[in-house]
């Protein structure tokens, strides 16, 4: 099951999830690290959610982004083992609390498996904008 950590619980589960976000963050071009990370989840700016079972484990990040025209729940990271486990629920749980939130719809960054076509283009693909309306 998918949870949202509270910011009192945060400084308790950091050291376990600190490494997924380090690694997530390397792949960043150096926009932010996970002090950055760390940062916006103290103050609330941004959202810690851990997916936790014997054979799966995802770390997610949030934040409630606005927009002119609308708010929307950008997904800044999402990482961990076994997605197949987690992938559905995890989505479920996030555009509900989404909604709940007063999103019109949901953002985030994803690394695709097609990013080499694009190099015969000049293009070094290291993530995709992916929308989703709620």
């Amino acid at each position: 099951m998918l949870y949202g950590i509270q910011i009192a619980e945060i400084d308790a589960v950091w050291p376990e999830v600190r490494p997924w976000i380090e690694q997530a963050c390397a792949r960043n071009r150096g926009k932010y690290d996970a002090d950055d990370i760390l940062a916006g989840l103290l103050t609330g700016e941004d959202q810690l959610w851990i997916w936790k079972s014997p054979t799966a484990f995802a770390v997610g990040i949030t934040r409630l982004a606005n927009y002119p025209k609308q708010r929307v729940c950008t997904i800044r990271i999402v990482t961990g083992l076994n997605a197949a486990e987690w992938q559905d629920e995890a989505m479920a749980t996030i555009e509900r609390w989404a909604k709940e939130n007063g999103c019109h719809a949901m953002e985030l960054c994803a690394r695709p498996g097609w990013a080499r076509r694009m190099r015969s283009h000049g293009f070094d693909m290291t993530h995709v904008y992916i929308e989703k309306k709620l």
